[in-house]
């Protein structure tokens, strides 16, 4: 590859790769101004200035060279010749708009020419689709935006808005084709994909490159009533539908006076809370939860000791992503905040408003939360690419389907070697292979973005090697936990360990802003316990099941009183009893049926307002 082509090499901003140079100029341009106002009230701004402003200079004019650094090799690892055949002007087709989509797509847009099929901006001589190794890029997925799952528990706690997770695709991909539809089937052999688009249509898009990954999806229990009640937590309607049904939950049961009839059970069931599925996603769900009802009840004279969070878990221990003694401090850290963990025990049935537990025990409630892990899509099945037992895709070590060099897949949906537990790069049919996390899914994408341009450049692949540092979770407001290389913490340091890793790893700076912004708003202002999409109906006249309190006077409400129609404004709707018509003698004037079923016009001899 040519001098002139070298800032295309991939960086995680789809520029120039990120060299210390850069860093320095950014670190000293953002210094300066505090550095400036933090010392002029001290008197010692001169000097400071003086070295605030050599920094910046300096760090200018590096970055001002040409970025000869690249990417770390990954130690002890070879480059590896799988170039195969290599294409000009090749059709780039990305399965999944998740975190592996994305980074792959940007890494690629930024090749470009300005022909093709895409939006392509780039101009000036040597960039035509002929002659670039890009021609297009294509990315399908069934929803317009990526979504950031780590920070899913706290945009069900109300530390972000949840909106705020969603990197919309067609902004940030502003020179690919973002087709917003759910891939059918894709034959390889012909190199064609088959995509089911929001109106029922369909289409085909050909390439010449593939890239897969679609992710995974939630893992389905087989328990009777399960599917039916209880509530996912992988998308970012989830995890706003999550938020605003607990504390729906908890105004319903404010509501409740403390003498009404059953009055204590009804309560009961309603702060009752069940998550099913001990790994990392359901201790996280269930610790910003339980953080965020406890804090909003006081508000509204629920005590903490009212509500009743249960944790169940089928091993025999929670989190089998740490180590025993870190799994068992957490356990620990629940039990105080009193949280029920039963471990060692599974789910019987969810019928009739109840879990019913394996060993006999039942929990009336009226939340349920599954996290019980994950699958691989189920549109891997509809491919004729090779698969692994478990569904995924069998790939090598530098993310390459087997016996397919130009087609790449990484994510959950992948089934990859983990060259750092012993698997080797010769292995076809490896043992170990890399646990669907947040943290493999963030380093894949990086390789496979630059692999992808090596193999249109005909340039040797890198194999992907990660060994895992440790593990992040977030367990609730300022609580968190973090084993890194045999160091445990738990508490705020973990916590801030945890936003900031995760931070570091959210696309886009727009992004990363929001997110902060919506971190200082609830520090400064505590989290916003109101649920816009919390919509509780309420019964009308009529409705069966509604009955009036013994002794309460009753009217047929077939027929408005006098009092209220002389006391409704002239052609202002009136709820009704429409299941009945009511005769023609009886009426005060004519009953214009309106949209609703239960919602008519009632005419008291004037114009129908309809009309005005």
């Amino acid at each position: 590859m040519s001098k002139a082509d070298d800032r295309y090499r991939w960086s995680p901003t789809g520029t120039r790769p990120r060299t210390p140079a850069r860093l320095l100029a950014g670190f000293g341009v953002l210094a300066v101004p505090v550095l400036v106002v933090g010392l002029w009230s001290g008197g010692t701004t001169a000097g400071w200035f003086t070295l605030g402003i050599t920094a910046a200079v300096l760090g200018t004019v590096g970055a001002a060279l040409p970025a000869d650094s690249r990417l770390p090799r990954p130690s002890g690892v070879a480059p590896i010749s799988g170039a195969g055949d290599v294409v000009p002007g090749a059709r780039v087709l990305v399965v999944g708009g998740g975190y592996v989509g994305l980074v792959a797509a940007r890494a690629l847009q930024v090749r470009l020419g300005t022909a093709g099929s895409g939006r392509h901006r780039r101009s000036g001589p040597g960039h035509s689709r002929a002659s670039g190794p890009v021609g297009s890029v294509t990315v399908v997925d069934p929803q317009p935006h990526m979504t950031y799952q780590p920070f899913l528990p706290e945009a069900a706690g109300g530390s972000i808005a949840p909106r705020h997770l969603a990197v919309p695709l067609r902004r940030v991909l502003d020179r690919c084709d973002v087709v917003t539809g759910s891939v059918v089937a894709v034959d390889d052999a012909r190199r064609r994909a088959v995509v089911s688009l929001p109106d029922r249509g369909t289409r085909e898009i050909p390439y010449d490159v593939l890239v897969i990954a679609p992710g995974a999806i939630a893992r389905e229990l087989p328990v009777p009533g399960l599917a039916e009640r209880a509530r996912t937590f992988r998308s970012v309607g989830d995890a706003a539908g999550l938020r605003d049904h607990v504390l729906s939950r908890l105004d319903a049961a404010a509501s409740i006076p403390p003498t009404a009839p059953d009055g204590a059970e009804r309560r009961a069931r309603l702060l009752t809370f069940v998550v099913i599925g001990g790994g990392f996603a359901g201790v996280e769900v269930l610790g910003e939860m339980e953080d965020l009802a406890r804090r909003a009840g006081r508000r509204i004279g629920l005590a903490p000791s009212d509500m009743r969070w249960v944790l169940v878990e089928a091993a025999r221990r929670i989190m089998p992503e740490v180590t025993e003694p870190t799994a068992a401090r957490v356990h620990g850290h629940l039990t105080r905040r009193g949280i029920e963990v039963r471990v060692g025990t599974g789910v019987a049935s969810a019928l009739d408003g109840r879990i019913r537990l394996a060993d006999g025990s039942t929990i009336p409630t009226d939340t349920v939360v599954v996290a019980a892990g994950t699958r691989p899509h189920p549109m891997l099945e509809r491919t004729d690419l090779p698969l692994e037992r478990s569904g995924k895709i069998r790939c090598s070590a530098t993310l390459q389907v087997l016996g397919r060099s130009h087609a790449f897949a990484a994510g959950d949906g992948a089934a990859v070697p983990d060259l750092a537990r012993g698997a080797t790069l010769d292995d076809e049919a490896p043992e170990v292979l890399t646990a669907p996390t947040a943290q493999h899914a963030v380093r894949q994408a990086r390789v496979l973005a630059d692999n992808v341009v090596a193999f249109l450049d005909g340039r040797p692949l890198q194999p992907y090697r990660h060994s895992s540092a440790g593990v992040l979770a977030g367990l609730g407001r300022r609580r968190g936990l973090a084993e890194i290389r045999g160091l445990r913490l738990l508490g705020w340091p973990a916590y801030a360990v945890h936003r900031a890793y995760h931070l570091w790893a959210m696309p886009t700076a727009e992004r990363k802003a929001r997110i902060v912004l919506d971190w200082i708003g609830a520090a400064l202002l505590g989290r916003d316990p109101v649920a816009p999409g919390a919509v509780v109906v309420a019964p009308r006249q009529g409705d069966d099941g509604v009955e009036a309190p013994a002794g309460a006077a009753t009217r047929p409400s077939a027929e408005p009183s006098v009092s209220a129609a002389r006391s409704t404004p002239r052609g202002a709707p009136q709820l009704r009893d429409v299941r009945e018509p009511t005769p023609p003698a009886a009426a005060p004037g004519r009953v214009i049926a309106g949209d609703e079923p239960a919602l008519t016009w009632i005419d008291h001899g004037g114009d129908d307002p309809r009309d005005q």
